[in-house]
């Protein structure tokens, strides 16, 4: 990461504005990290991506965007900059970049890179992607996690969404962000690097069904029925997580309107005004 995009990051991150110009690099950028909405010739950015940008410059580089503005750190040479952020991220690879974090579904045994291991619920085993494309992964299927604790306590995560998965024994893998040993390019590298099955478990709001959407090969988003996540966004639901993320899906969520993966469950979610997050089917089961 360049200083001219670390500054462009800290403008957004300060700025009141929502609305800013969708440069080349900025631009992946957001691609790369699922951040922003692209509206013409700009990019816009709700509450919840720029707390995202401050997570990402404070995992990736090791700045401080509550205390650290462009203007402190646009003007100074390399040994300088070197206070503002960590060495490491300078001279090394982004945090997670490579790696996977997998695991399976609980009684199940992980068979990847050349091994088989028995984790306890909780654990999972952490490798790089040419580990894992170089040997046979002996699963039926990839099941993508979005949320970290989901991931972790998949085991705790009820029929109600579980039963719709069809794969009996699919390789469970965290989606990844910038501090949890695991990106979401590196997920998306895997998937195009094999043939098996993709299904997601997201959160039921606008943003989870766009990063549904954005892998590549996705056959099915878990989720109960249409009727029985209607009635439990209606009654569980949170209005401000819907409001948050509308504005910055919505153009994207219209073109998947007609897509028999996604379109069903945006109309639950768009009808309610509200989201649900996956914690939500943790140890619970309708």
């Amino acid at each position: 990461m360049d200083k001219r995009l670390i500054n462009t990051l800290l403008r957004i991150f300060h700025s009141p504005d929502g609305r800013f110009s969708a440069g080349r690099s900025i631009s992946a950028f957001c691609t790369e990290y699922n951040l922003g909405m692209k509206q013409g010739a700009s990019l816009v950015f709700t509450k919840e991506d720029k707390r995202e940008i401050g997570r990402i410059l404070q995992g990736e580089m090791g700045i401080d965007s509550a205390t650290t503005t462009s203007e402190s750190w646009k003007h100074l040479g390399r040994a300088q900059s070197l206070q503002l952020a960590r060495d490491e991220k300078f001279a090394g690879r982004s945090v997670g970049a490579g790696r996977l974090r997998l695991k399976t579904l609980p009684g199940q045994t992980l068979h990847v890179a050349g091994g088989s291991w028995d984790l306890p619920c909780r654990a999972d085993l952490g490798l790089d992607l040419a580990a894992v494309l170089g040997q046979e992964i002996g699963h039926d299927a990839l099941l993508v996690i979005e949320n970290l604790q989901t991931f972790d306590d998949i085991h705790s995560v009820g029929m109600d969404v579980m039963g719709s998965l069809p794969a009996r024994d699919p390789l469970v893998i965290y989606r990844g962000d910038t501090q949890g040993g695991a990106r979401a390019d590196t997920i998306h590298a895997l998937i195009e690097s094999t043939i098996l099955p993709v299904y997601a478990f997201v959160d039921y709001d606008p943003a989870g069904l766009v990063i549904a959407a954005g892998l590549p090969r996705l056959e099915k988003v878990l989720a109960p029925s249409l009727q029985d996540l209607g009635a439990l966004i209606q009654t569980h639901g949170i209005a401000k997580r819907y409001l948050e993320q509308v504005a910055a899906t919505s153009h994207a969520l219209q073109q998947l309107k007609e897509d028999s993966r996604i379109g069903p469950l945006w109309e639950v979610i768009h009808t309610a005004g509200k989201g649900l997050p996956q914690e939500f089917f943790h140890s619970r089961s309708i």
